[in-house]
């Protein structure tokens, strides 16, 4: 998604510049370990909000109940996904000559988007939802697509059979299976992610090898990004994305990158609300470093104005970072942070600002009928529709009005595939995922 321009509350913004006290910058260090071995999740408010090991897991599930996201481990270099069939009943037959033949047919291998958390490396198959059907009179997604997935140690066939999101205890629930390429050793699983210790987490993981589930990040409430490697499309390296340390966004955070002498960090707190702010999840990303013949060098000019989830803004400057390979303390990552704007409105109220927000039908064949209502009828409304590379496809603005709004959205000359339905108002946004499927 590009990004967006939030405007934030101006009475806020001119108490604030009119402090007789400038905040305070407060200093703060994380390390990620030799190898980049470490996530790190991190609070602006409270630090450090929990670190797991980066390469114990090979499949993570989303746990929302309207998300079909399913992820690859971006952290393990040896990881590697491929589309070997799209009909179910291949599963647990030899598809050792299906997986040669889908690898030189097509020899670059699926990856998460950099974008959205909930697009993963499954999402990237030929079924609606990658992996999957969406099914109107179970409103589940039916598995459609069997998958090789390549490990540091063996090579698998992956079915996921469904995802179960009404009518089950402890809902969502994911089914898959898992076999050896030859079709022997299959196994089924099954994880429901309502339960308590799960569903407060944006994803829960699985190790195929030591056939194990792994609770490993914090609760989503609690960190605002993660300190991590990611596969980068924008640098492609043979038949493969390149493998990047950097950081990615919780889905509720924004960040609005400043480009600005290094001595105007400090006066420029007054203008944080008029910059643009970004929805992608590598909004920070990695650019605030580079690497060189003398190691990993700043990019002293950047700062970035971080929005969080409860609505305050701090203010970020990365001051160091080692390698992943230096000698006395690998993975560092030194900066400095300063909160410039307190949110005094609630975060029920600030959910409340787009009060109705709903789009039909979804998935969608020729048209899209988007229905919402707004608590603060002065404020201009904007509606995007933009597809998973970021490419905005629709966009409308309008004044608000009492009442429901409906806006019609024309997707018959649209390919198929996943985009992403905007609304913002008032300073507040309303994210869908849409299909189109003709």
């Amino acid at each position: 998604m590009k990004a967006l321009s939030l405007s934030l509350f101006l009475a806020a913004a001119v108490s604030l510049q009119a402090s007789a006290q400038t905040p305070t910058w407060i200093h703060d260090t994380i390390a990620t370990g030799t190898g980049y071995k470490k996530n790190v999740y991190y609070s602006l408010e409270n630090g450090t909000a929990g670190i797991a090991d980066a390469d114990n897991w090979h499949i993570g599930f989303s746990t929302g109940t309207f998300e079909e996201g399913v992820l690859t481990n971006s952290a393990d270099k040896a990881i590697k996904l491929y589309e070997i069939s799209s009909n179910p009943l291949d599963f647990g037959t030899d598809l050792t000559a299906a997986f040669n033949t889908a690898v030189a047919a097509n020899p670059m291998p699926f990856y998460n988007s950099n974008t959205i958390w909930n697009t993963g490396a499954f999402n990237q198959g030929s079924a609606m939802y990658g992996w999957g059907d969406y099914i109107s009179a179970t409103h589940w997604i039916e598995g459609v697509v069997v998958f090789g997935l390549v490990t540091a140690t063996d090579t698998f066939q992956v079915f996921i059979e469904d995802k179960q999101t009404y009518q089950v205890p402890n809902a969502p629930v994911f089914n898959f299976k898992i076999a050896q390429l030859d079709g022997s050793q299959s196994i089924s699983r099954s994880i429901a992610l309502g339960v308590t210790g799960y569903k407060d987490r944006a994803f829960v993981y699985y190790n195929i090898e030591t056939d194990s589930f792994i609770n490993r990040e914090p609760a989503k409430s609690s960190w605002d990004f993660v300190f991590t490697n990611y596969n980068d499309e924008n640098v492609v390296m043979g038949n493969e994305y390149y493998k990047v340390f950097g950081i990615l966004n919780n889905s509720a955070t924004r960040a609005a990158k400043v480009d600005t002498a290094d001595a105007e960090f400090d006066n420029i707190i007054g203008n944080y609300a008029s910059y643009t702010y970004d929805s992608t999840i590598n909004s920070i990303g990695r650019k605030w470093k580079a690497s060189g013949m003398s190691g990993v060098q700043m990019v002293d000019s950047l700062c970035y104005f971080v929005k969080v989830r409860n609505g305050d803004v701090w203010q970020l400057v990365f001051t160091a970072s080692n390698s992943g390979a230096h000698p006395t303390d690998p993975g560092m990552v030194a900066m400095k942070k300063r909160k410039v704007y307190k949110n005094t409105t609630s975060v029920a109220d600030a959910n409340n600002a787009i009060t109705v927000f709903t789009a039909f039908p979804n998935p969608t064949n020729n048209s899209l009928q988007v229905v919402f209502e707004s608590a603060q009828p002065n404020s201009k409304n904007t509606i995007t529709l933009t597809d998973m590379t970021g490419r905005k496809v629709y966009s409308n603005s309008l004044s608000a009005i009492s009442g429901l709004q409906t806006i019609t959205i024309p997707t018959a000359s649209l390919a198929n595939g996943n985009y992403i339905l905007s609304v913002v108002s008032g300073g507040h946004q309303a994210i869908e995922k849409i299909v189109v499927h003709h």
